[in-house]
């Protein structure tokens, strides 16, 4: 599949309904941030909020926090590790802060349907050790992830690449390079990434299971390529995923749902950085692509009535 069907993406749109309270279409966690990179994660979290989520939350480090928290009220900020304690840490203490970490991020999940992981992450081992925990405390919970930037680097490394290996529940969302840096060096017989979902972005987006191709996203898009987009495109996904998770909790959707859930996401977010880049061609952004794609869902999904 590649053309947009209104018919066919419904299955993975969570419906609008009078009965709902705040939270039900939506909790999506955000980990990333550090002190020299504030942005990646504020825009992960706004999508979602723009794409049909109810709640964000930010899980950052200290020094991330309070910018973040400056850029919009809407979203709930919490700091979940000191990186300045991280940096050059000795090996005796690297057990314990990144035990700790892990504990404060635990601690937020129950409440999630989906949690966001890498946007403005950085690369500091012992956050890696962190996430790493992170992560294998949501596959005993059944959390789905998306995996994107920094945490794509992170799975490339030998000692994470088995991390997400039999697990469903995970998508990552590789640019060329990324994607590249995954499989370069792999064997041809390699599973690491056989169950999960992945968004290859490029010229056409291509929603794959493993290595195989499922569809792919042809929307057409703007000409501008701007930082931040695929920002953007982790937080629809991260909104698109949480839906699913919501779905299948109501058993009206099954796991073979999730593809659609990222090709639709892929589809709502080309079509807004559309009608972002014919308002403002080379002077698009980031921002003029948010505020699109409240339209850009309404447009192609024609609306919904409350139930």
């Amino acid at each position: 599949m590649t053309s947009w069907d209104p018919k066919t993406a419904s299955k993975v749109i969570l419906p609008l309904s009078s009965s709902n309270h705040k939270g039900s279409s939506g909790r999506v966690g955000i980990l990333g941030g550090n002190a020299r990179y504030t942005g990646a994660p504020y825009y992960v979290a706004m999508a979602c909020l723009k794409a049909g989520a109810d709640l964000a939350y930010v899980l950052t480090a200290q020094e991330a926090a309070l910018p973040i928290k400056c850029y919009s009220p809407e979203l709930m900020v919490e700091a979940v590790y000191v990186a300045s304690e991280f940096n050059d840490a000795p090996n005796a203490k690297i057990e314990e802060l990144s035990d700790a970490m892990a504990q404060n991020v635990i601690s937020s999940m129950e409440r999630l349907h989906c949690l966001v992981i890498g946007p403005g992450l950085g690369r500091c081992p012992v956050v890696f050790r962190a996430v790493a925990k992170i992560v294998e405390h949501a596959k005993q919970q059944q959390l789905h992830l998306v995996f994107d930037a920094d945490a794509l680097y992170m799975l490339s490394l030998p000692e994470y690449r088995n991390s997400l290996r039999g697990y469903h529940n995970a998508v990552l969302t590789p640019n060329v390079v990324e994607y590249k840096r995954l499989f370069e060096n792999a064997d041809e017989d390699d599973s690491a990434f056989d169950a999960v979902t992945i968004i290859q972005k490029g010229q056409q987006d291509r929603i794959m299971h493993g290595k195989a191709s499922i569809m792919e996203c042809a929307e057409e898009g703007g000409l501008k390529r701007s930082g931040g987009i695929g920002d953007i495109l982790a937080g629809t996904v991260g909104t698109l995923v949480s839906w699913h998770a919501i779905l299948k909790e109501r058993d009206v959707a099954d796991a073979e749902d999730l593809p659609l859930a990222c090709w639709t996401a892929c589809c709502f977010v080309r079509r807004s950085t559309k009608y972002a880049f014919e308002k403002h061609r080379r002077s698009m952004t980031a921002p003029d692509i948010l505020n699109e794609l409240g339209k850009a869902i309404d447009d192609m999904t024609g609306g919904e009535e409350a139930s």
